[in-house]
């Protein structure tokens, strides 16, 4: 995969976007691409986890939740194959900037019809384009219940209004919460576990689309 930024963003908090961020950025690192996350949230979420013992598995974190944190993702993004940007959980310039530079967009959704109304917002936004352009994105359901009646119908939903949704999903499991307690995610704390290999393969369908946008622009510069 090639150097990217690659940004998690929605409108509505408490959707694990964060958690998604982290875990994908300590996922690639481990896999040998380097990997830097921009925290943008003046919440400092995963500045915070950086700071305990397990430090994020050494992911560079760089905070700035300024108007101009995308300018410090795309100083990193020559240095680092994979930089996430982690966007506050609200609808900000911050974010709006870090959409535009963009190379692919996470928009992370509990499957509830609340969180749903609310992160159509950040749909909205990207589907109309950010900056003269339209990032890639895909939603990606959090803190599901596997094969639940309601993701089912989310999942359905989300598919219905045109709105492309990876096949995996983050599960709610209590390794998230108790890997964060040391600084870590699931792929630190237990590799081999159910919520590492849904990290992996988040992160498998991330790399699979990008590949395939480059080789669509490369065909179309051809």
């Amino acid at each position: 995969m090639a150097h990217s930024i690659i940004t998690v963003a929605t409108m509505k908090g408490g959707s694990g976007k964060s958690t998604l961020a982290s875990c994908l950025a300590v996922h690639w690192q481990l896999k040998g691409s380097r990997a830097a996350i921009i925290d943008s949230d003046p919440q400092r979420t995963i500045a915070r986890l950086a700071t305990r013992e397990k430090a994020l598995g050494g992911v560079q974190v760089t905070e700035d939740a300024t108007e101009d944190a995308f300018k410090a993702a795309q100083r990193l993004v020559g240095d680092y194959e994979k930089v996430i940007i982690d966007t506050p959980g609200f609808r900000s310039q911050a974010t709006l900037a870090c959409l535009g530079v963009s190379d692919f967009v996470l928009v992370p959704v509990k499957p509830s019809p609340f969180d749903v109304d609310r992160m159509l917002d950040t749909l909205n936004i990207l589907i109309n384009g950010v900056s003269g352009r339209r990032p890639i994105f895909r939603c990606v359901l959090t803190q599901t219940t596997r094969e639940s009646v309601i993701a089912k119908h989310i999942r359905s939903e989300l598919a219905e209004a045109g709105f492309p949704v990876l096949d995996s999903e983050m599960t709610n499991r209590v390794v998230y919460a108790e890997a964060a307690l040391w600084g870590g995610t699931p792929s630190l704390i237990d590799k081999s576990g159910p919520a590492a290999r849904e990290i992996a393969a988040i992160a498998d369908e991330v790399e699979q689309i990008c590949e395939s946008m480059i080789q669509v622009r490369r065909a179309a510069s051809a």
